[in-house]
């Protein structure tokens, strides 16, 4: 499967996601705040889909080459993560198709979806076709933080289910979804995305940890390098673990 053929896939899933979430919007109509919930979700992965698209379309015409031969810019595990998702998607629709799904089974998806590897894979697509997402690299962070928060808040209201224990706390003068700090795990750096200003270590654990240059109490971001062994906390984030107090070992 080469790179292209990824953009398209991943295109593909935004917008079916997208298509589900509207039609949530419409079986739950009844109540109005819900199915103004339901539109934003939809539109927010139709966001997504367009910059994929443009994205696709900005990598093609820096590298022509691409559209003549076969390039695979994508890590193994990404196209396999790809190919999970498309599989889950697949049987959340087929259930939506043969029965009317309740809005606590609405929000089961939701919550499956939102902590799959979608968001990571959609980071790498965006990095990896050199568009520019956002005129500071932060604020694409904050972006999924205020999404994040939306979900949160719908949640605290509507959710029945077995929602993991998560709380809004202060954290980096923005307001997150996080889990108590963890015991001091070890790892290393394995990516480093400069221009967006992020990273990812991979705890002993087999975690992937994403990070920020506010994370690092000891040293700076300058100091970061693929490779470094770390000592670290973590937060976790409803769409995957975050690393904090991150200090370099050596």
């Amino acid at each position: 499967m080469d790179t292209l053929e990824i953009y398209d896939i991943a295109i593909g899933i935004e917008r079916r996601l997208s298509n589900m979430y509207h039609r949530f919007s419409t079986l739950f109509k009844e109540n109005t705040e819900i199915q103004t919930f339901w539109i934003g979700i939809a539109n927010h992965e139709k966001s997504h889909s367009e910059t994929l698209t443009l994205s696709k379309g900005y990598l093609m015409w820096n590298h022509p080459s691409i559209r003549k031969r076969r390039i695979n810019l994508i890590q193994h595990s990404d196209t396999k993560e790809l190919e999970t998702l498309e599989y889950v998607l697949k049987e959340y629709e087929r259930k939506i198709r043969r029965e009317r799904v309740s809005l606590q089974e609405a929000l089961d998806i939701l919550l499956k979806i939102e902590n799959s590897e979608l968001n990571h894979l959609y980071k790498r697509l965006i990095n990896l076709s050199g568009f520019k997402l956002l005129p500071r690299p932060e604020n694409s962070h904050r972006f999924i933080y205020e999404h994040m928060k939306t979900i949160k808040s719908f949640m605290d209201k509507y959710y029945r289910g077995n929602q993991p224990a998560i709380q809004v706390e202060d954290y980096a003068d923005e307001t997150v979804l996080s889990s108590p700090l963890s015991e001091v795990l070890q790892g290393k750096i394995v990516e480093i995305e400069s221009e967006m200003s992020y990273g990812f270590i991979k705890g002993k654990d087999g975690e992937r940890y994403m990070f920020l240059p506010e994370d690092i109490s000891s040293g700076t971001w300058e100091d970061v390098k693929r490779d470094t062994p770390v000592e670290f906390s973590s937060i976790r984030l409803p769409w995957g673990p975050r690393a904090n107090n991150i200090r370099f070992r050596k």
